[in-house]
């Protein structure tokens, strides 16, 4: 009798432990799909690329099969052509190209909704209206609230502001009450301190603000058009990240995981334009209490060019690229597009379109009609020519730094000996040779 009552107690044990067991594995499978609630605090969830000496001594290999490129720039092909024995020359493929491995890096997600419990409260339970073609729903005072639909994601220097302008000419393009940059997702959501080389303070904003301020009235009335937010920073700005996480090696989680987070189905333009050249423009753009010659320039390449370089011995690529410690007179680690668009890919994939400033620039009219088509927006390509005849090229270079001419050749082939290895990369990643930036 005894033994029968201990025999039936253990089997209760059992089941309650198989209960217990398949509870928390539920829990963390639903985590793991929709992370809405927030797991404990534990930094050893980061998984980040090993900072041994295996991805620098992976630099150093591309770096060394570049060289044996530019000696033999042409692959050959065995076809002969009809007036010449001789072999064609060709342009080498994308895979016969050196890359440097990027391992896609795992997140730390539970830091992303610590910082989001007043958009996760107010994102709308049973989803967005469906009549809208951007983000809108219903608030709790039957007040209407959007998200943009579209996102112009750049860099800064590389032709948004024109892009921006020109899309939205279309009836069916809003640009937000805010204006084209409103900076929520990379400063305000979270507030940003502050500095000399990272100027204007930004306090936190809630999500009901934010999203009250990108709901315009003509939303209301036309439910197809598309808000689009043309904030240029959004690719790369994840300023503080250091400070904000002092336990992580590199940035928990990035602009592109809480723009998918609320709205997965958004669609997301990425510009970027030849890195050399972006970096000149930039410097003589901003103002960071200096005179800004070409010897000047030259200067701080050389300064943050070694700096970076120095940090890829004790860190790996993407700490250093996210690092605003190797940004400092001039922003170097921006023209790393693939470090940054990396993420985006991952997150949107074929919501994502990545066109440069070159492409753009040879063929505007083109390159419109494609942006157009893959925001779904119908347009008039008699209109659209008819418009781009009238109208003018926005945010080109002042004045003032025209005349300061161009910058050093020594420092111009600094600069693409640098870049050219991570230019490699994005055109493998992409499979487009335009994002060689050949010349």
């Amino acid at each position: 009798m005894i033994s029968t009552l201990y025999c039936v107690r253990g089997g209760i044990i059992i089941i309650v432990l198989v209960v217990i067991l398949s509870c928390i594995v539920l829990r963390h499978n639903a985590i793991e799909g929709t992370p809405r609630s927030i797991p404990s605090d534990n930094p050893q969830y980061i998984t980040v690329l090993d900072s041994s000496s295996e991805e620098r001594g992976q630099l150093d290999d591309v770096t060394s099969d570049l060289n044996v490129m530019k000696q033999t720039p042409k692959l050959q092909s065995n076809q002969k052509t009809s007036n010449s024995s001789s072999e064609n020359v060709v342009e080498p493929k994308l895979t016969d190209l050196p890359i440097l491995k990027l391992e896609r890096h795992k997140k730390y997600l539970p830091a992303m909704i610590k910082e989001s419990d007043d958009i996760i409260s107010l994102l709308p339970d049973t989803g967005f209206l469906s009549d809208y073609k951007s983000f809108c729903w219903n608030g709790k005072t039957e007040t209407l609230r959007c998200l943009p639909g579209a996102y112009i994601a750049g860099m800064p220097k590389c032709g948004t502001t024109d892009l921006f302008a020109k899309l939205e000419w279309h009836p069916n393009i809003l640009k937000p009450p805010t204006g084209k940059e409103n900076m929520y997702w990379s400063r305000s959501r979270v507030g940003r301190k502050a500095g000399l080389y990272l100027p204007g303070h930004r306090n936190k904003e809630t999500f009901d603000s934010f999203t009250g301020r990108m709901t315009n009235i003509e939303m209301k009335d036309n439910h197809g058009a598309i808000i689009l937010d043309g904030t240029p920073i959004l690719l790369s700005d994840h300023r503080e990240w250091e400070t904000r996480y002092p336990w992580a090696t590199n940035p928990p989680y990035t602009n592109a995981d809480i723009i998918h987070f609320v709205s997965p189905q958004a669609k997301v333009i990425a510009m970027v334009r030849d890195p050399v050249e972006r970096l000149w423009s930039d410097y003589l753009y901003f103002d960071r209490g200096e005179k800004r010659t070409p010897d000047t320039f030259d200067k701080h390449v050389k300064v943050e060019m070694n700096r970076f370089q120095s940090c890829l011995k004790t860190r790996d690529l993407r700490h250093c690229s996210f690092s605003t410690e190797n940004s400092v007179q001039t922003q170097l680690s921006l023209g790393l597009y693939i470090c940054f668009l990396q993420d985006w890919s991952e997150n949107f994939g074929d919501y994502l379109l990545v066109i440069t400033l070159e492409e753009y620039s040879r063929n505007m009219a083109g390159t419109l009609e494609r942006v157009f088509e893959f925001l779904e927006v119908r347009v008039d390509v008699g209109e659209l020519n008819a418009f781009l005849e009238q109208s003018k090229i926005e945010n080109t270079r002042h004045n003032g730094d025209v005349l300061k001419g161009d910058m050093l050749k020594q420092t111009r082939q600094k600069l693409r000996n640098f870049y050219e290895p991570y230019n490699i990369m994005l055109a493998r990643y992409f499979q487009d040779r335009k994002f060689l930036f050949e010349h």
